[in-house]
C-alpha cells in the first residue's frame, strides 16, 4: 500500500481552514513522568498563526502543573465523515501566557471559532475555578486528507 492511500496531505491554506472551522480538539503536554491530554475548545488565529485557548484551573490542576513544568504541547483535531471524507491536523509549538492588554482581542478571536465545552467537568462552583487566556505559539504543523 502507497501513503496515499491513507490519504494526501495539506498545504498550509488547508491545515488553517481546518483549524478554523474545528474549534475542539485534544491538547496533550508530555514530559519524563508521561503524558497528559484533555479535549479543549480552542480558536485559531490564521494572522498570527496561533491557536488560543481559555484555560480554567481548579484546585490541584494537573493542566497547571504541566504548563509550570515545560509549555511544549501538541494539538490534535479531526472530523471523520466516512473512509472515503476525513481530514485530520497536529500542531506543535509553545504554550503562552496571553498579556492581559490583549485579552479582548484574544477573547474575540476564540468566541468566533471555538467550540465551547461544558464547564460541568469540573463539579464545583465558577467561582473556585481561575480563567486564563493562553496562546499556542506553533512551530510545527502537518495535516492529511481523504483523496478528494
Amino acid at each position: 500500500m502507497s501513503l496515499e492511500e491513507y490519504g494526501v496531505a495539506m498545504d498550509d491554506d488547508e491545515i488553517a481552514r481546518c483549524l478554523e472551522s474545528m474549534g475542539v480538539g485534544t491538547l496533550a503536554f508530555g514530559d519524563e513522568r508521561g503524558g497528559y491530554a484533555i479535549p479543549m475548545s480552542f480558536g485559531y488565529d490564521s494572522v498570527n498563526d496561533r491557536c488560543i485557548f481559555q484555560f480554567s484551573f481548579g484546585e490541584d490542576s494537573r493542566k497547571a502543573t504541566y504548563i509550570e513544568q515545560d509549555n511544549r504541547v501538541s494539538l490534535s483535531v479531526f472530523e471523520w465523515n466516512s473512509v472515503t471524507d476525513w481530514r485530520s491536523v497536529v500542531v506543535q509549538g509553545t504554550l503562552e501566557p496571553v498579556p492581559e492588554e490583549r485579552n479582548a482581542k484574544t477573547a474575540g478571536i476564540f468566541a468566533a471559532h471555538a467550540k465551547i465545552a461544558s464547564l460541568e467537568v469540573f463539579r464545583r462552583p465558577y467561582d473556585e475555578l481561575e480563567f486564563e487566556w493562553y496562546e499556542l505559539r506553533i512551530d510545527e504543523k502537518q495535516g492529511r486528507q481523504s483523496i478528494q
